[in-house]
């Protein structure tokens, strides 16, 4: 109860606090103004001398010219800050962000690009911005790498900012708070700007162990393909025996071994099979809700690994269709690839749509599946796939276990700085959550163990 009302005050204090006209370097400035004239008073209760005089003379000449100067500061910030206020109840000030293509799919940092106009920044001042997003975040204040200017006065105000944010997701902005300083960064006129805009972060290709796909389906026969592709094996994918099926592809060694009755899948050479579908699960059985590290860093790691397989399969031709198992937000892009991006990007984990009623058999090429998926659902699936079908199965716990019991110990004895990881480690260390998942994982992955076409990351 009581931290839900100091989170509601904090909520409430915080953007007031934004608005405030001066800053803590004024602060300091005028304390440090105080103890300096208190200090000087009791050197001019001396007796009278030429020495008195000169003192006075220097202390009214500096206390002139700090005013000129502070003066000159104040009202060139009011100015700016005062016809920004005209250009915004004309409604003609323009925002525009943007996410920047990320040009090292290697490096996970991510940068914005923000555009205002019309505004005017102070004399030898500077504009700084605040973000508020997604109903109740803001980021921290920040000034802008500026572009290279044109002219020497401009009345556009753009750059990049480079914001390290928690989640690879879509963020709805909801307001832009421009802050106008002085060049002693002693006074700050803040305006808040209504925004209805959007930005995502990207997931960065990581690299990913080799797949080889075999194509499954054709969505046309106008043209074949150059090459016969094998879409089932005989002598290396199996399946469940049915009642349907030729005793004599029975694999008796396997039975004599484990009693399991399973039949060899024969080999299908396709002229037309040219389209791999790729299936990637975002299903999750377990309750997850107010855990961070399921929730942010868990999604963060199979974001990241599902586009680097993707990279990874493009890259090597095949005409690949990236089947959603979620709705999410349109957004047009020229770019099949970045379409892609963005479809990974505003995923989340879902409870309505399992495996079952998520893959189609038929023509899945490639099933990729996390630690959160039902490992019944799992079996189930594995029991109807067709032999051409390849798993990945994407172990979650495995993001956080390098070195996990030399990390324990140093986490018990040793203090060191606590990054962003570490503090996910530590909060995984403790959680109830974390034994139901790793069971879920031996689980997933003895199953997998009994067909050849698995890929475990």
């Amino acid at each position: 109860m009581m931290g839900r009302l100091f989170k509601n005050i904090r909520g409430l204090a915080q953007p007031a606090v934004f608005f405030i006209p001066f800053t803590f370097y004024f602060v300091l400035f005028s304390v440090a103004l105080l103890l300096a004239n208190y200090w000087l008073g009791t050197k001019l209760q001396a007796p009278q001398s030429s020495f008195t005089d000169i003192l006075k003379l220097l202390l009214k000449a500096g206390t002139w010219f700090l005013i000129i100067i502070i003066s000159v500061a104040l009202v060139s910030v009011l100015l700016s800050f005062l016809l920004f206020l005209i250009k915004k109840k004309k409604n003609a000030v323009k925002v525009f962000i943007q996410t920047l293509p990320v040009t090292n799919n290697n490096d996970p940092i991510q940068k914005i690009h923000l555009s205002v106009s019309p505004i005017i920044k102070p004399l030898l001042g500077f504009i700084k911005l605040r973000l508020h997003y997604d109903n109740d975040l803001y980021s921290e204040k920040f000034l802008l790498a500026e572009e290279q200017k044109k002219k020497l006065f401009t009345t556009r105000f753009a750059g990049d900012y480079q914001w390290k944010l928690p989640e690879i997701k879509e963020y709805h902005v909801e307001k832009l708070i421009v802050y106008f300083e002085d060049f002693f960064q002693f006074f700050s006129f803040t305006v808040a700007l209504p925004v209805q805009d959007r930005f995502h972060t990207h997931p960065f290709a990581p690299p990913v162990k080799d797949i080889q796909l075999s194509p499954r389906k054709t969505e046309d026969q106008a043209t074949r393909i150059e090459e016969l592709k094998k879409v089932e094996g005989e002598y290396l994918n199996y399946k469940n025996f049915e009642d349907n099926d030729d005793v004599r592809r029975i694999v008796w060694k396997i039975y004599a071994k484990n009693k399991d009755l399973v039949v060899r899948i024969p080999e299908v050479l396709d002229p037309y099979a040219s389209h791999a579908y790729i299936y990637p699960s975002f299903y999750n059985s377990f309750d997850i809700a107010g855990n961070a590290t399921a929730e942010i860093f868990f999604l963060n790691y199979y974001k990241t690994v599902l586009w680097g397989i993707y990279q990874q399969l493009n890259k090597q031709g095949y005409a690949l269709r990236f089947i959603q198992d979620q709705q999410t937000p349109s957004k047009y892009f020229d770019d099949v690839l970045q379409s892609i991006r963005y479809t990974i990007t505003t995923s989340k984990w879902q409870k309505d749509k399992n495996l079952k009623a998520f893959v189609n058999n038929k023509d899945a090429s490639l099933i990729i599946l996390s630690s959160l998926c039902n490992a019944d659902d799992v079996q189930a699936l594995l029991n109807t796939h067709s032999g051409g079908t390849v798993f990945v199965f994407v172990k979650l716990s495995k993001s956080l276990h390098h070195s996990y019991f030399m990390n324990f110990i140093k986490w018990l004895f040793v203090q060191q700085e606590k990054n962003e990881v570490e503090v996910y480690k530590s909060k995984w260390r403790l959680s109830l959550l974390r034994s139901k998942v790793a069971a879920n994982e031996k689980k997933i992955e003895a199953m997998l163990e009994k067909y050849s076409k698995t890929v475990v990351i």
